[in-house]
């Protein structure tokens, strides 16, 4: 398969993804040809030690934040937006789960063929309860439309990584209120590592010369200046949601820094992981009564 128009942020995910032992991410990696286009992205090079110790945990710790608090919340079904290449749904799906994935519609097509080529090859287990549906999760008609494919009176946990900090402050509401509609249906919780604010360590990572360059083409890739979407401080999260309905609890990414399977594969050291485990959360949101 021809994988050149994936979206690049995907690959630059997946590639951090794959020095970790999450299900299926050196699978997906390989397939999609991450760290080639890693390197095209860093002309020719490869991704600086310095580098890939801070993004490898990151990305494996917001991955492993969002699946246990699906776990935690207790529910049958989850709706994930602009999935990318997770494939999170293929590990979690079963009799009691049902999981509809979304992404845009030419991305979306290039995962259903993915997730066909990796059901021929037993990489992954159809299953009926895995969905995968098109979607454009800046909409809020797009968002709330999803619950076609849910079960009825069967509450829903939405999640989505890598999404909300590219989302100006009116999509950030667009959304809310497509997630909104779905929970006022159906019930359940939003589950988020999103809400980026511009006093975190990760934009101070920036001045570094990779990071830089890295930070450049992600801006030139998507359109979007990721400081220009923050939140001014991570206290203005829960105002700006309660405003639109939500009560808002946070908690930390990581519980165990040394259980990130890619601090071992990167050599992350403990103060490192110390600073990525006091700057890294995750959101739960619920309608407030």
């Amino acid at each position: 398969m021809d994988y050149s128009a994936i979206s690049p942020t995907a690959k630059l995910v997946a590639h951090f993804r794959q020095c970790s032992d999450v299900p299926l991410a050196g699978e997906i990696a390989r397939r999609i040809g991450a760290a080639d286009a890693v390197r095209a992205m860093l002309d020719g090079g490869d991704v600086a030690p310095g580098v890939l110790k801070w993004m490898a945990p990151l990305t494996e710790a917001r991955y492993r934040s969002v699946a246990r608090e699906i776990r935690a919340a207790g529910v049958r079904q989850v709706v994930e937006l602009a999935s990318g290449f997770t494939f999170r749904g293929a590990v979690l799906a079963g009799p009691r789960l049902r999981y509809v994935e979304t992404d845009l519609p030419a991305l979306h097509a290039q995962r259903a063929e993915l997730r066909a080529e990796l059901e021929r090859d037993a990489a992954i287990v159809a299953s009926p309860e895995l969905v995968f549906a098109a979607a454009d999760a800046s909409s809020a008609s797009a968002i709330a439309g999803l619950g076609d494919h849910l079960i009825p009176g069967a509450p829903v946990a939405v999640v989505h990584e890598g999404l909300l900090q590219y989302f100006s402050m009116a999509e950030k509401r667009e959304v809310a209120r497509g997630v909104g509609e779905l929970l006022a249906r159906f019930g359940g919780v939003w589950i988020t590592p999103d809400f980026e604010s511009l006093g975190d360590p990760l934009f101070a990572r920036w001045t570094d010369p990779q990071f830089r360059v890295i930070g450049a083409f992600l801006t030139d890739s998507t359109r979007r200046h990721l400081p220009d979407a923050a939140f001014p401080s991570r206290d203005a999260v829960a105002p700006f949601f309660a405003e639109l309905g939500f009560d808002l609890a946070v908690r930390p990414q990581i519980d165990h820094p040394a259980a990130l399977s890619s601090a071992a594969a990167t050599g992350a050291t403990a103060d490192e992981l110390a600073a990525l485990q006091a700057s890294r959360r995750i959101w739960i949101l619920r309608r407030a009564e």
